[in-house]
């Protein structure tokens, strides 16, 4: 299953909603038609209304928003990472092609009339680990380091700005304070229902699905900014790239094996098949729940996969960039990249 946020725009304004993605052809054809947007999503508030209205069941709109509310966040809050219920809607919505709501409303969207946000409209928090050696033997490398030794110890990650995600097809800002932009190929697993002190063997069961996860990064700012041994703030706070929807892990398989790549305005940078974690997604969630609560929504970003970002093979985006993240059995991740706007403001204390 693909879960998405998307925007519907009406007479009173934009509205957000809880769908499921339905893509035209096959699981081979996912690419190329999550790229030109062939396919439908199911409202799944709506198609649940119609179906306790279709049944003869009272207060079908009242039903629907108590037990199935058309925010992705609020559904896992109330059902965790069950699909039952979403499975049953994909059906009745199948079998039933014509139908509109019980007031008239609009049950199934083409995938071209309406627009992605971010699967996760409010990310609690947001931590991106480092789970790909290679891709950290090439950084590094070029920085005349070594992977510290404490990597291979325990899962390592930093937090990001969760205030800043930008869903598919957003345009994201060019920081006035880099000349170099950067984009980076990473995967996210998304909680699905709150995780404390979880064993191991029981991780996976916490995670929601998995999405395309873009960490745009200034790339002059932040070199500046790791000689403080802080991490990353202004090198990265600007802008994440989440979507274009999540998809449950029965869909996913092993991320190991994903066939992935980069475009720029259409042109292939790089391609990817990340392989071997260090540290399993299912590790990182055991890890970090210990003695702290992982609430639904939260992002663990996977790192970098190798030959994911511009500074390993030296090749800079530039403003109007078109930047396209792609997995086989994710889709595509699309984002526009602006123009820079103005000038740097002045920060320091005038001497």
């Amino acid at each position: 299953m693909k879960l998405a946020t998307f925007r519907v725009e009406t007479p009173v304004g934009p509205f957000d909603r809880f769908g499921i993605v339905l893509l035209d052809g096959g699981s081979g054809d996912t690419i190329e038609n999550a790229r030109r947007g062939a396919g439908r999503v199911v409202d799944v508030n709506f198609v649940h209304a119609a179906m306790a209205a279709d049944r003869g069941q009272a207060n079908a709109h009242e039903r629907a928003e108590a037990f199935c509310p058309p925010d992705l966040q609020q559904f896992a809050g109330l059902h965790g990472t069950d699909r039952d219920m979403l499975a049953e809607i994909v059906a009745w919505a199948e079998a039933h092609p014509d139908a509109k709501g019980a007031r008239g409303e609009t049950l199934v969207w083409s995938l071209a009339d309406i627009t992605l946000r971010p699967p996760i409209a409010r990310v609690p928090v947001l931590r991106d680990f480092a789970a790909f050696e290679d891709h950290l033997e090439n950084t590094f490398g070029k920085m005349d380091l070594s992977i510290p030794p404490a990597w291979y110890d325990q899962p390592t990650a930093f937090k990001g700005n969760s205030t800043t995600m930008f869903g598919h097809d957003a345009t994201v800002p060019w920081p006035r304070y880099t000349k170099k932009l950067d984009y980076e190929l990473e995967l996210a697993a998304i909680i699905g229902k709150p995780a404390l002190d979880v064993n191991i063997d029981e991780a996976a069961d916490y995670i929601m699905g998995y999405t395309l996860l873009n960490d745009f990064s200034a790339r002059d700012t932040q070199r500046g900014e790791m000689q403080v041994s802080t991490g990353p703030y202004k090198g990265k706070d600007f802008a994440w790239g989440l979507g274009p929807w999540i998809v449950t892990p029965d869909e996913m398989g092993d991320p190991a094996d994903l066939q992935m790549a980069v475009r720029i305005d259409g042109e292939v940078w790089a391609e990817s098949t990340p392989g071997p974690m260090q540290w399993s997604f299912p590790e990182a969630v055991s890890y970090t729940s210990q003695d702290e609560m992982l609430n639904v929504g939260e992002v663990l970003g996977s790192g970098t996969v190798n030959n994911g970002c511009g500074f390993e093979i030296d090749r800079w985006i530039k403003p109007g960039a078109v930047v396209e993240l792609e997995a086989d059995r994710i889709g595509v991740l699309r984002h526009h990249v602006a123009e820079p706007n103005g000038e740097p403001i002045r920060w320091q204390r005038q001497q």
